[in-house]
């Protein structure tokens, strides 16, 4: 009966669980990290904590892309003394989520579809990071939650994450936004 209601469940129609390819749902690919020549962006799946913790991002900053373990030497980020990361492959894909939000786009576009975020930050004054957040519970200890970030420099969309967390997660309050946004400025 409760695998039933997990199946019939549906996350709200402003979040999504995918991008690029890649989805927080599907346990069949845990780590990746894909490059898109044409747009310049990188594209990166965690599996965390034997999948308590689920992470898909769009972005074009390497260091980032360096933190989660893969080698961006070849795109003009030296390494660090004299480690080598994960290779990134040189995948094609849309830098877009399933509703047609897609790097590059203003505030106001994003806003207009997705509507208002359930938390919002300003960073450096040229950064707006917006959360769309959604927490299921299966019972009173156990449950999802999704988390859908956008970030925006000078008003432009520049990166997006999407965050599948477990409750309980692994050691840390799953619930907790602390230290949001999880990205660096």
């Amino acid at each position: 009966m409760l695998s039933l209601l997990i199946m019939a469940f549906a996350w709200p129609s402003n979040m999504c669980v995918s991008m690029a390819g890649l989805s927080v749902e599907s346990r069949e690919l845990t780590a990746a990290c894909w490059h898109d020549p044409k747009s310049g962006f990188f594209a990166v799946k965690t599996l965390d904590c034997d999948g308590a913790h689920r992470m898909v991002m769009l972005t074009k900053d390497r260091r980032v892309v360096n933190d989660y373990g893969y080698d961006t030497t070849r795109f003009g980020r030296a390494p660090k003394d004299d480690w080598t990361g994960n290779k990134v492959e040189d995948h094609p894909f849309a830098a877009k989520t399933k509703h047609g939000v897609a790097i590059g786009d203003t505030k106001s576009r994003v806003l207009a579809k997705l509507g208002r975020p359930t938390k919002s930050v300003t960073k450096k004054g040229i950064y707006w990071c917006a959360l769309y957040k959604k927490v299921v519970m299966d019972d009173k200890e156990n449950g999802s939650v999704l988390r859908n970030t956008y970030i925006f420099k000078n008003g432009k969309l520049i990166e997006i994450m999407i965050n599948l967390d477990s409750i309980p997660g692994c050691g840390e309050n799953s619930l907790s936004d602390d230290g949001w946004p999880w990205t660096k400025f």
